[in-house]
């Protein structure tokens, strides 16, 4: 048997000061990434989440209009009275749904992640609200990284009832889950 048989894994495992001593030690400039950004003024919440507002508010432009027009045609093939109309109204509500829907969707993907790319982390709303994002190491922002916050970040961001969007009210430097998984910051610009 090993000199540790008689011992439980936790009475091991726990030391009374935290971890074992011998761990990374970051040295003098700290842990990656913990330095605080000093490019520039942090962006307050309020701008961020009105630009956020003003993003989605241009895909729900086209969603509205679709559900208008998928509205229309299904009651005007209803009101017929007709089989040959209610077909030719449900058909033409799902050829709606099926161009303005992905329409919302590449508009989407053209505001968050090509002009995020393109206009240094600016998308229409961060523009108008004068604010981008920035990486913490001070490398440009492009487009992989622009999808990859702007996309799969705020898909993480909403899994748990939108926390990681809340997460920037107790942040100190206002960032959102996001923010915090991609090394980015939200800077006034």
């Amino acid at each position: 048997m090993d000199n540790y048989s008689s011992v439980s894994v936790h009475q091991f495992s726990y030391q009374p000061g935290g971890y074992t001593p011998g761990g990374y030690n970051p040295g003098p400039g700290g842990y990656p990434g913990s330095q605080p950004w000093s490019g520039g003024q942090l962006a307050g919440l309020g701008g961020r989440i009105v630009a956020f507002l003003i993003d989605r508010f241009l895909i729900g432009i086209i969603i509205g209009a679709a559900y208008v027009l998928m509205g229309v045609l299904a009651l005007a093939g209803a009101s017929t009275q007709t089989d040959a109309g209610a077909t030719l109204g449900g058909l033409g509500a799902m050829l709606v749904l099926l161009v303005l829907i992905p329409a919302a969707l590449v508009v989407m993907l053209f505001n968050e992640v090509y002009l995020a790319g393109k206009n240094n982390g600016q998308t229409i709303g961060k523009k108008m609200m004068k604010i981008r994002v920035v990486k913490e190491d001070g490398t440009p922002f492009g487009y992989m990284d622009a999808f990859l916050r702007n996309v799969i970040g705020y898909w993480i961001s909403s899994l748990v009832c939108s926390l990681g969007f809340f997460w920037g009210l107790f942040d100190s430097r206002n960032q959102t889950w996001h923010d915090k998984i991609f090394h980015t910051l939200v800077v006034s610009a």
